[in-house]
């Protein structure tokens, strides 16, 4: 039998906005390091997301084009991400 590497989640998190949006967050520690995605949905359709998964680079997508993410801190992704917020 394999094992499942350990995951430490952080943070996971959910918000309904009261126009009906919503915004994901989830925050892991995994033996490889830290794993994140922070999206931003209207009518379930993902207008923005800064996302590193297990088998990706680190990426931002905004409203479909994908581009390669300069990742240097958690805060500086979040500070990233809610200006981003605020053009979409």
């Amino acid at each position: 039998m394999t094992r499942t590497p350990a995951v430490d989640v952080l943070l996971e998190q959910r918000c309904q906005l009261p126009d009906g949006d919503c915004i994901e967050i989830r925050l892991a520690r995994e033996a490889r390091g830290l794993v994140y995605r922070l999206a931003y949905l209207r009518g379930g359709e993902c207008l923005l997301r800064y996302e590193h998964g297990t088998a990706q680079s680190h990426l931002r997508m905004s409203r479909g084009r994908a581009a390669a993410y300069d990742f240097r801190s958690v805060e500086q992704l979040r500070y990233d991400f809610e200006r981003d917020l605020e053009a979409v």
